[in-house]
């Protein structure tokens, strides 16, 4: 294996580990970063500023300060938290903003339970949030009151209900409807309850993320303290021993840690990349409010980022776009995630990002993990599209359908099991149950092990079966987008006769017109195995359909396919 992973055989199972393992402090998620000898951010530190106007931000203190504020107005006006902590569900669909922070600090030491939803939801997904949680309130950012007038609305809940939070041109966090708000400056404040006790932390209850429904309908993800402790506190040990190392040999220590928020904070990329981690790492996090690609590349340039973490699809854009010259030169970190990228395509970004001196690397996770379970560690680089080492404290298997370890080089299920494994779905025992295999969490991943290091194949559900064999369509994505005049490619399935399916592929062009569907299946033709090739057709889109983090929903197109085949059938 390689050198920070191994496997070894335990009770017939194989299990790959880090050569390393960390103690995870016994401390509750604020306390962490907020009060103790971990975090690296002083009080006067600038954590969360505006990217438009950078005048207005939040150190350290005043974020504190506001949190504190915030959660004393949760708790006597609504009555967040004051029965049990870990209970009271709220709800928050906002823009990206830099009091959005001060929002997710407050409930949490209000001891209510933070669940972020996509600011791009219709009224109906988010009441169905609202209502799955048992949400008794629902904050929204200014530019989302209608969306939130509506699905309050259908969730049963009143205007008295619903707060506004907004940062400019001042912090407000007020009632809809009544009159009612916190002094944001000077009123009073509520800290939270310190939590030491392992128990507690495990089963604890803090953070409630939906994930993103591409093979269903989203369920609800409970996260504790103890799973965010970990997620956080774990790839901390070595990257900061890197720096050290690095500094002590007289090597130039890293530039100042400053990323733009450009993800959505309803994902676990976004709350652990913006609401928590820039405090415990001493790091300024830039608000854009809406992505938008001409601002994302000026504000790379002008803020100076040094570090940041996309999906694929961005990094596609990136490597593709002839308007990318300098605007990335001084990124020192870049990382990406949420879906496969393959070594054609890395390698490509890689030549945009750093003055071509940076190598991307690969994080790998979900939301039920907290986030990643492998990571490149600092000073390490693979430029192989592997998913990178498992991180310490944390185990992998790869399994079939049984089961049963699959040989290396040979796809299967990854299982996970360690600290950051969420306890399960909020509300649906038979999910939680129906995820879990004796202690292990199914991750519903394929991948495989090949020479030391892991490969996302496709997901589980999503998996193309043509006579018995596997097409992942993952594979035949990364192939098209290599043509010079497809922007964007998903695959998915197409029953026909006999219980197979056979791939048919969506593509965006980058020019009107530019290819026939025999081009493309002629592309296709001959670069893959004779059962891959594209029996199912080509579709030629104006988009694909993704969720708020750039994930390509194949649901949908599998339901648009679906409509396809009908309308023939109909008209034969």
């Amino acid at each position: 294996m390689s050198a920070t992973t191994y496997a070894v055989v335990e009770n017939g199972m194989r299990i790959y580990r880090s050569t390393n393992s960390v103690d995870i402090p016994n401390i509750d998620l604020p306390s962490l970063v907020f009060e103790s000898e971990h975090t690296l951010a002083e009080d006067n530190t600038p954590l969360h500023i505006s990217a438009a106007n950078p005048n207005v931000f939040l150190t350290k203190a005043t974020l504190r300060a506001l949190a504190e504020r915030i959660a004393h107005f949760l708790r006597t006006t609504f009555s967040i938290g004051a029965q049990d902590p870990y209970k009271d569900v709220v709800v928050m669909c906002s823009s990206l903003q830099p009091a959005a922070p001060a929002a997710f600090w407050g409930i949490i030491a209000a001891g209510g339970v933070f669940s972020a939803a996509s600011h791009s939801f219709t009224s109906e997904e988010l009441a169905r949030q609202v209502k799955h949680g048992n949400s008794k309130l629902l904050i929204v950012s200014q530019d989302k009151i209608e969306l939130g007038k509506k699905a309050a609305q259908l969730a049963g809940l009143g205007l008295d209900r619903v707060v506004v939070l907004e940062s400019e041109p001042s912090w407000e966090f007020r009632v809809l409807e009544g009159g009612k708000q916190t002094d944001t400056v000077n009123g009073p404040r509520l800290t939270w309850r310190r939590v030491t006790d392992l128990e507690e932390l495990k089963r604890s209850l803090i953070v409630l993320l939906y994930s993103s429904g591409t093979t269903g309908v989203p369920k609800g993800v409970m996260l504790s303290h103890y799973n965010i402790v970990a997620e956080l506190y774990i790839p901390s040990v070595h990257a900061r021993k890197h720096v050290m190392d690095s500094v002590a040999r007289g090597e130039p220590a890293p530039a100042p840690y400053r990323t733009l928020a450009h993800v959505p904070i309803a994902h676990i990329a976004g709350v652990h990349g913006y609401l928590i981690a820039p405090m415990f790492s001493n790091g300024a996090v830039y608000w854009m409010d809406k992505f938008e690609w001409k601002k994302f590349l000026q504000y790379f340039k002008d803020l100076q980022i040094t570090a940041f973490w996309t999906v694929p699809s961005i990094f596609l854009r990136i490597a593709k776009d002839p308007a990318v010259t300098d605007q990335f030169d001084s990124v020192e970190n870049a990382m990406t995630g949420a879906a496969p990228m393959d070594k054609e395509l890395q390698n490509a970004a890689n030549a945009k990002i750093g003055k071509g001196k940076v190598r991307i690397g690969a994080t790998w996770g979900l939301s039920e993990t907290t986030g990643s379970v492998t990571s490149m560690p600092r000073g390490s680089s693979d430029t192989t599209g592997s998913i990178s080492p498992v991180l310490p404290n944390m185990e992998l298997r790869i399994v079939d359908d049984t089961y049963r370890d699959v040989e290396p080089g040979q796809p299967g299920e990854i299982l996970v099991r360690g600290p950051v494994v969420t306890n399960g779905y909020y509300a649906n025992p038979a999910a939680t149950a129906a995820s879990f295999h004796d202690g292990w969490f199914l991750t519903g991943d394929i991948a495989v092990e090949r020479d030391g290091k892991f490969y996302i194949v496709d997901r589980k559900k999503e998996l193309i079966k043509y006579k018995g064999l596997q097409i992942a369509p993952a594979e035949l994505e990364a192939l098209l987008i290599t043509h010079e005049e497809i922007e964007e490619a998903a695959v998915v399935g197409v029953p026909v006769e006999g219980g197979s399916e056979v791939p048919r592929a969506y593509v965006v062009l980058r020019r009107v017109g530019a290819l026939s569907e025999e081009n493309v299946k002629r592309f296709v033709k001959g670069r893959v195995a004779e059962y891959k090739e594209l029996r199912g057709g080509v579709r030629f889109v104006d988009e694909l359909p993704k969720n708020a983090i750039g994930k390509i929903l194949r649901r949908e197109l599998r339901d648009r396919a679906r409509e396809e085949e009908e309308g023939v059938k109909a008209r034969l």
